[in-house]
């Protein structure tokens, strides 16, 4: 079955089954094209195709699915290919060079885990980082607080709190990260 689902998905090629590549060198969750997928996340979007199409055929339900290396990207993928997520595809995945743009891009209180109690904490507390930074530039100072990896401000300016991405949390370095949450939690992000 699976030497089909790889000759299946090696003669369609990316994109031609439906599938929406994330790619991190053009417009997020583009269409096709762009960075090729292994021949293993081909075959599984192949699978992945299959299944939703007997889901479709037996329960008359859409459904979507997200391929990637690991369990938080296709997760976070089948979200965005749902009718209702920004992709609308019902199947996305994204290439391992891009897996990692793919997490940073994230807002970060969609992320399991941060969507809740503990990630309103962080984003509130990124929040306000980003506010005290951008006034202590406004008054001269380079001051040495909690800011981003060089002590400075940290790599996104003042936005609302659900506008916050992983990558925002990831910038500030993971000193004022732990600063911020905690050691465990930082190095959980980390």
């Amino acid at each position: 079955r699976c030497r089909g689902a790889c000759a299946a998905a090696a003669a369609v090629g990316v994109g031609g089954a439906g599938v929406r590549v994330w790619r991190s060198d053009g417009p997020p969750l583009a269409s096709g094209g762009g960075q090729e997928l292994a021949p293993d996340l081909s075959a599984a979007c192949s699978v992945a195709q299959e299944m939703r199409a007997a889901v479709l055929a037996e329960l008359q339900l859409p459904s979507s699915a997200g391929v990637a290396r690991n369990k938080l990207a296709a997760r976070l993928l089948s979200a965005a290919a749902k009718p209702a997520g920004e992709l609308k595809g019902g199947l996305a995945a994204v290439a391992d060079a891009s897996a990692a743009a793919f997490l940073r891009s994230r807002r970060l209180l969609t992320i399991p885990g941060l969507q809740q109690k503990r990630g309103r904490a962080l984003a509130e507390a990124l929040s306000h980082l980003a506010r005290h930074a951008e006034a202590r530039q406004a008054g001269g100072g380079t001051g040495g607080g909690a800011g981003g990896v060089d002590g400075g401000s940290p790599g996104f300016g003042p936005c609302s709190t659900s506008s916050l991405t992983l990558g925002d949390a990831l910038s500030v370095g993971r000193a004022a990260l732990a600063r911020l949450v905690g050691e465990a939690e930082a190095a959980e992000l980390l």
